[in-house]
């Protein structure tokens, strides 16, 4: 949801990958992929393609964990690579994020799901957002983050660094970044 920003004017069907061959499936050799750039829906590959993952959100389930207050944990197999979930919350600019920073200060808020996706945006779950927010800190984490670009637009999904079993908590490195509001930490992402 953006809030500051709408989809861009000059975004069209072109926008994204449209380099593939038709009998392509995109796997690692695909050009596209290897920039974090999802077939458009005019690019010429097959629908065996595999290079866009941001169709289908993997199985996961949110529960309480020791120690960590909530989390997720996967309800399938995931494999090294599998796109598992959309990282979504309001996109908000630098001077909405400080504000909300400062209120949640006066209000005593201990935690907040705010993930930083350029110099200028950042992504806001904490009102608007979906299971993907409650992934927990790992300093060895089984998920990463990764900006795409998508119809002309940066989104971020969470995929498997690893092999992930069923029932597993699903983490990531926060990366954290200190801050002069909270002794907590936000989600930087380069």
């Amino acid at each position: 949801v953006y809030l500051v920003k709408k989809k861009r004017a000059d975004s069209s069907a072109e926008t994204g990958c449209t380099n593939c061959k038709s009998d392509s499936v995109c796997k690692d050799d695909c050009e596209c992929r290897g920039l974090s750039m999802s077939c458009s829906k005019s690019c010429h590959c097959s629908d065996l393609c595999s290079n866009k993952p941001f169709r289908k959100d993997k199985k996961i389930k949110i529960v309480k964990s020791e120690g960590c207050g909530w989390g997720a944990v996967a309800l399938e197999p995931l494999e090294k690579g599998d796109f598992i979930i959309e990282y979504v919350g309001e996109v908000i600019n630098d001077a909405t994020c400080e504000q909300r920073l400062w209120d949640m200060k006066r209000r005593g808020d201990k935690n907040f799901y705010m993930c930083e996706i350029s110099k200028d945006f950042t992504i806001d779950a904490t009102f608007k957002g979906n299971t993907s927010r409650f992934l927990n800190h790992s300093c060895d984490p089984n998920c990463k983050l990764e900006k795409w670009q998508v119809e002309g637009e940066t989104r971020v999904g969470v995929f498997a660094s690893r092999f992930i079993e069923v029932g597993e908590p699903l983490t990531y490195d926060y990366r954290y970044l200190q801050s002069f509001f909270f002794s907590q930490k936000s989600t930087y992402i380069s």
